[in-house]
């Protein structure tokens, strides 16, 4: 793979990185109301690792793919696992509180659709241009 091509998608990485370390900072420490410490624990490990793996792309350190490698599975693991807990808990408030619930499952959707993209999808993508680069 050219080098201009792989320094390039590189800045991509390094930038979204920031951004969903950003998005972290707000959905857990802005927007939650309440504070519980394994929450806010976690949150803020992977804020650390996305944050260390963006600034390490936009300096191109010798370590950033495996640092990125590294936040993009941490970033998979608890992104799929809060995914379906929110998926979980929304059939399940549907299911036991009728129309009531039914509102409560819609926001959880909401969030749902909203983690998705940032916390799945985008470290999936992440992990296969890190693997695309040791093979290469």
């Amino acid at each position: 793979m050219p080098r201009m091509l792989t320094r390039a998608a590189a800045i991509v990485f390094g930038v979204g990185n920031l951004i969903a370390a950003a998005l972290l900072v707000l959905g857990v420490f802005v927007a939650l109301p309440a504070r519980w410490w394994p929450v806010d624990a976690v949150a803020a490990g992977l804020t650390g690792l996305e944050f260390i793996s963006g600034v390490a792309l936009l300096a191109d350190v010798r370590v950033a793919r495996r640092l990125t490698a590294v936040a993009a599975a941490a970033a998979l693991a608890l992104g799929t696992g809060v995914v379906t807990t929110l998926a979980l808990t929304a059939s399940w408030l549907a299911g036991v509180y009728g129309p009531v619930g039914r509102g409560g499952a819609l926001i959880l959707v909401l969030v749902s659709a909203l983690t998705l993209p940032y916390f799945v999808v985008w470290p999936a993508i992440q992990l296969a241009w890190t693997r695309l680069g040791r093979d290469s």
